[in-house]
């Protein structure tokens, strides 16, 4: 007979909501019965070691957590502000979940990084409304992290990183995630030890992405938990309000209407605009011609159904994740995925004996081996 293991049922329940799986789920990952699994929840039964590993892997939570006397409190999940059918709202994939748990892990042990190397984050004092003018914040923020300078940095991808430090210098944590699930463009968090903001890592184009770092950032001013799909026709108030905010940001409307082209297309009365026009102008504000096409929306220099028709056919999401022959490189995932500040700290708290190899190890979330791949990716 095999040896049961006294646990409180109640914790059970709730590792297995946190993830929100139905019974019947839960029980088809487990590979526990049904019927076992109702026993067990209930408090009829207790789960033998073998059960007990097996919640733990599907629920992903250690045992040590499971073996809790009582169901943890955790910090509440970002507000759904996704445009999708109501009677989907507030559901989502357990990757979503993880993807947000994990970003308040990482957030955690950035903070332990630059205490440790004394270099603590700022404190986050930025405040907003929807009764304030987006134009008027987004020239504020502009102003503030000196935005204009990094126009001069050709490469998209570079001038992302830079966004990011700006962003993470006003006291806010910046991570690229795995979001493959419920159309997830990025989630703000503003009720942990600090800011949180999560964008999508593949499948992503640099642009796209500092666009969403913008949007996010708006949550984040207007003291806003909030998973969001950046979608065309938003039904939230503050979704507008932060959409419009991102293409201030990246793309000053008296700015662009100074530019050459667009004066062009103003004289002749041309509301169609070609893409290589389109994304000329978006080069030069390192975005994409339809945030360019959006801004001229704004303006009312194109129309509502030439928008239309050019988002649903430019804003179609890849078809497939593209091959790699030679699988993942997690070293440079990881580099990706917690930022070079990040990463940068790991390696200066390790080369200065303030953290050991096996530390470093856990704040790179990488094997022992990748460590070397790792820090040239970081100087690459």
């Amino acid at each position: 007979m095999k040896e049961s293991i006294h646990i409180n049922h109640e914790v059970l329940v709730w590792a297995r909501e946190s993830l929100a799986l139905n019974q019947a789920q839960a029980s088809e990952s487990t590979g526990i019965s049904p019927k076992r699994l109702v026993q067990l929840e209930s408090g009829g039964k207790q789960p033998t070691l073998a059960e007990l590993k097996a919640f733990s892997k599907t629920y992903k939570r250690t045992i040590a957590t499971l073996l809790l006397n009582n169901p943890p409190k955790e910090k509440p999940f970002p507000a759904d502000r996704r445009s999708i059918d109501s009677k989907e709202l507030g559901y989502f994939h357990e990757k979503t979940i993880m993807a947000v748990r994990k970003a308040r892990a990482l957030a955690q042990s950035f903070v332990e990084l630059r205490e440790e190397m004394g270099m603590p984050f700022p404190k986050f004092n930025l405040s907003e409304s929807l009764k304030n003018n987006p134009r008027e914040v987004a020239e504020k923020i502009r102003q503030l992290l000196h935005l204009d300078e990094i126009r001069e940095i050709e490469h998209v991808r570079i001038a992302l990183e830079v966004y990011i430090e700006r962003i993470e210098n006003l006291g806010i944590a910046v991570f690229q995630l795995s979001l493959t699930q419920d159309n997830v463009r990025g989630f703000a968090i503003v009720d942990d030890l600090i800011p949180i903001i999560g964008i999508k890592r593949g499948g992503e184009q640099d642009h796209s992405k500092t666009f969403t770092l913008f949007h996010e950032l708006g949550h984040i001013l207007l003291n806003e938990n909030a998973i969001s799909d950046l979608s065309l026709n938003p039904q939230w108030e503050v979704e507008k309000w932060c959409n419009a905010f991102a293409a201030e940001v990246l793309v000053p409307s008296e700015e662009l209407l100074r530019m050459d082209i667009v004066r062009s297309y103003q004289e002749q009365g041309q509301e169609e605009w070609l893409l290589k026009d389109l994304t000329e102008l978006g080069r030069h504000f390192h975005v994409g011609p339809l945030a360019i096409l959006r801004s001229l929306f704004e303006q009312k220099l194109t129309t509502a159904a030439f928008y239309k028709e050019k988002h649903k056919q430019w804003n179609k999401p890849p078809f497939a994740r593209a091959k790699n022959s030679e699988g993942r490189d997690l070293a440079k995932e990881a580099v990706q995925e917690k930022g070079k500040t990040y990463i940068s700290l790991a390696f200066m708290a390790f080369d200065q004996n303030r953290i050991n190899i096996k530390d470093l190890s856990d704040f790179l979330g990488v094997k022992l081996s990748y460590i070397p791949k790792a820090r040239q990716f970081l100087n690459a």
